[in-house]
């Protein structure tokens, strides 16, 4: 029969499990568990405190649009952020663009090392840490941005849910350390949750944006192992033009960059910011 495993992210009200064949790492580290299985339909499944982080199969789909588009908004990047980001998708999307310097912060090491050695499609079996523009750093990206006050093109949050370790990635004072951070017309992307089951998630964290002065707005993408529907990413910047797509620019932009992408495309960038009503008002449009 294998092995059942079941999601905890919504408590008792279990929505989504899957069968595995094998469970490939379990340890408990200082901030949280994690686990690694294998399975037949979604390949090798990184679990973090009993919630579907990504899988083989779908990964691509949250990996490039949560890289790929603020990265495009932007009209020459050149030094960039992770905060998270362990598996290595966010860094290995990142470095196919012209980029300088990318620092990737992550607070915990055991997954860096066991998705190297179990899920190596994610991050060219660790090859990507290997890249000179690439600064690894295992540390709490709070503490990492408010002492070293490095300034960034883009920061990417590829943050677990507000629970545990990642709940101060939610924060006001996160946001407003990451919007010092951010050079003239630099953008902030971050992840805020399915929307149906986690509205509180996009409506606060624009908000929150908001009051510090950026403009933010929210853009969509379906997960297929994200339960729910439709997750928000959000977008937040001092520019309005960087949230506001234009698609020959964009193209214009995709054709010089030069590489190959699984479901980013410039049409689908702009796209994913037309929100059905219910959406817009609860992350508040664009504003």
């Amino acid at each position: 029969m294998g092995i059942r495993f079941q999601e905890t992210l919504y408590g008792d009200e279990v929505f989504q499990g899957f069968t595995a064949d094998e469970l490939l790492f379990e340890g408990a580290t200082p901030y949280q568990k994690v686990q690694i299985f294998a399975t037949k339909r979604w390949g090798k499944v990184l679990v973090l405190d009993g919630i579907v982080q990504t899988t083989e199969k779908d990964e691509f789909v949250y990996h490039e649009m949560l890289t790929h588009v603020p990265l495009f908004a932007c009209a020459a990047p050149k030094r960039a952020m992770i905060v998270g980001g362990g598996d290595g998708g966010i860094l290995r999307e990142v470095l196919k663009h012209p980029i300088d310097h990318v620092d990737m912060v992550e607070i915990d090491r055991t997954v860096v090392d066991y998705c190297i050695t179990h899920m190596p499609t994610l991050n060219n079996a660790g090859g990507i840490y290997k890249d000179p523009r690439v600064d690894l750093v295992i540390e709490d990206a709070f503490e990492f941005i408010k002492r070293e006050k490095h300034k960034y093109d883009v920061i990417m949050v590829d943050s677990t849910d507000p629970v545990g370790a990642g709940e101060v990635l939610f924060s006001r004072t996160f946001y407003d350390l990451c919007r010092s951070a951010l050079n003239p017309g630099g953008v902030l992307a971050l992840q805020n949750g399915v929307i149906i089951l986690q509205p509180h998630e996009s409506r606060q964290s624009m908000q929150l944006l908001r009051d510090l002065g950026l403009k933010a707005r929210c853009y969509g993408i379906a997960v297929p192992t994200y339960y729910g529907g439709n997750m928000m990413l959000g977008l937040a910047s001092d520019s309005l033009a960087a949230l506001q797509p234009d698609l020959p620019t964009l193209q214009a932009r995709f054709t010089a960059a030069n590489f190959s992408t699984v479901h980013y495309t410039p049409e689908l960038h702009c796209a994913s910011f037309v929100l059905p009503r219910w959406q817009q008002e609860i992350t508040g449009g664009l504003a």
